[in-house]
């Protein structure tokens, strides 16, 4: 009995530490199936004989496809070895959830919990992977599945790189679109136009928590040149927009942007003509590339006399309208002499007006650095003299607000025989909304 009792014990203990192989009899783990029964009898099977095999190893890692998991695996699925077009994938469990909140369906769902997600259910038809973050389910990347919102659209703050297109030319595009007060919820995919022949298109995504910027693709070959415009109804997260892009190079809010004629003769005087192209006493038939304000108003002056005296009125600053359509503004003008301002004024195309009844633009002093006229330690007493006024303007266009400053100036040359006397204005313009 004795004898039989310790027999027994010892197949025990054999069978407890055992290896298990189905269809090998040379395992290489605790439990081994060798599906094909390809493997040797002896030694460590080759990759590709491991391809069709199922193991669990002695630290409870399991694997398909090869007889050695990743040590940093508890699962591993390994289809290296597979004929190409013989390759297979992970198929997760797939179901229809009713929302993004759905605990029914799954009852008690672990953090972590990944399933695919078939969208068929009307409230919550996100179609893809979704896991369990504890409170809610979410995207693969981490993104909210929430309906996206926002707070507010910043139409007036709306760009397009490249800035103008012409007609019959093909246009590839980004309309930029910036925004305050996402939730980080979802938006889906927006297809507008065609609009004079250009398509703006948005691929679904999320918005970011706060401020963000959309883009949109503006495709297409337009039927009008810049700077006519093209206007995009958007009405995305809540909120509408009428997106107005076309017009040319744009002022972002905040940005300051400098500019600074070449030396003009001060000894030109117009005859008073409209033409800037014909009459020799506009600036901008000396300078070209004067800035324009919104595709639309182009900054720019007139000579009206000789700038050859101490208190000389002799150059007014006009803004012309250059674009195709009537234009519709407000401004206000501020100078160191006095200030003028107007509302609702409507400009035609190829017309103009003065910001104000002629500035002093005079040599001034006409002092040389050879010559000076104050002596040394001495004050100077003709400060006050009406010889350079600066030109404060506030413009409202298409609900943007800039502010330019007209600064002209003469130069002397450092001489006092004034025929070869010299303009030069400096301009600034900031976007101030």
């Amino acid at each position: 009995m004795k004898k039989v009792l310790l027999s027994n014990l010892l197949l025990i203990s054999v069978f407890s530490f055992a290896q298990v192989g189905i269809n090998t009899p040379n395992p290489q783990g605790i439990f081994h199936v060798d599906s094909k029964n390809n493997n040797n009898e002896t030694g460590t099977p080759t990759a590709v004989q491991q391809a069709d095999d199922f193991i669990i190893t002695s630290n409870g890692s399991i694997a398909v496809g090869t007889t050695v998991p990743d040590a940093s695996a508890i699962l591993e699925l390994n289809v290296n070895e597979l004929a190409t077009g013989s390759k297979k994938g992970f198929l997760a469990p797939r179901l229809s959830l009713s929302s993004r909140l759905d605990t029914s369906t799954i009852p008690n769902p672990a953090i972590g919990l990944l399933v695919y997600n078939l969208g068929e259910v009307s409230t919550f038809n996100y179609d893809g992977y979704v896991f369990w973050n504890g409170t809610e389910w979410r995207a693969l990347n981490g993104s909210s599945l929430a309906d996206g919102t926002l707070g507010a659209i910043t139409c007036n703050g709306i760009t397009l790189v490249p800035s103008t297109y012409i007609a019959g030319t093909p246009f590839n595009g980004t309309m930029n679109v910036p925004y305050t007060g996402g939730n980080g919820g979802m938006y889906p995919d927006q297809t507008i136009g065609p609009i004079n022949g250009l398509t703006a298109t948005l691929s679904s995504g999320n918005f970011a928590n706060g401020a963000g910027t959309l883009s949109y693709s503006i495709t297409g070959t337009p039927t009008i040149s810049s700077p006519a415009t093209t206007t995009f109804s958007l009405n995305i997260g809540g909120k509408t927009c009428a997106a107005t892009v076309g017009e040319g190079d744009g002022i972002a809010p905040g940005d300051l942007v400098y500019f600074r004629t070449n030396a003009i003769s001060a000894n030109i005087e117009g005859s008073g003509g409209d033409n800037g192209t014909q009459d020799i006493g506009w600036l901008s038939y000396y300078q070209r590339d004067l800035p324009v304000i919104g595709g639309k108003l182009r900054l720019d002056g007139y000579f009206s006399d000789k700038a050859d005296g101490e208190g000389t009125v002799s150059f007014n600053p006009r803004l012309v309208n250059i674009s195709d359509n009537p234009v519709r503004f407000y401004f206000s003008v501020l100078t160191t002499v006095n200030n003028y301002n107007t509302a609702n004024i409507v400009l035609p195309k190829n017309s103009w007006v003065n910001l104000d009844d002629g500035i002093y633009n005079g040599h001034g002093e006409n002092n040389t650095t050879s010559s000076p006229t104050v002596a040394p330690g001495a004050g100077k007493t003709s400060v006050g003299q009406r010889n350079t006024e600066v030109v404060t303007l506030d413009l409202s266009v298409d609900d943007k607000w800039y502010r330019v400053y007209y600064y002209p100036i003469i130069d002397n040359m450092n001489t006092t025989n004034t025929s070869d006397d010299v303009r030069r204005i400096f301009l600034s313009i900031q976007r101030l909304y």
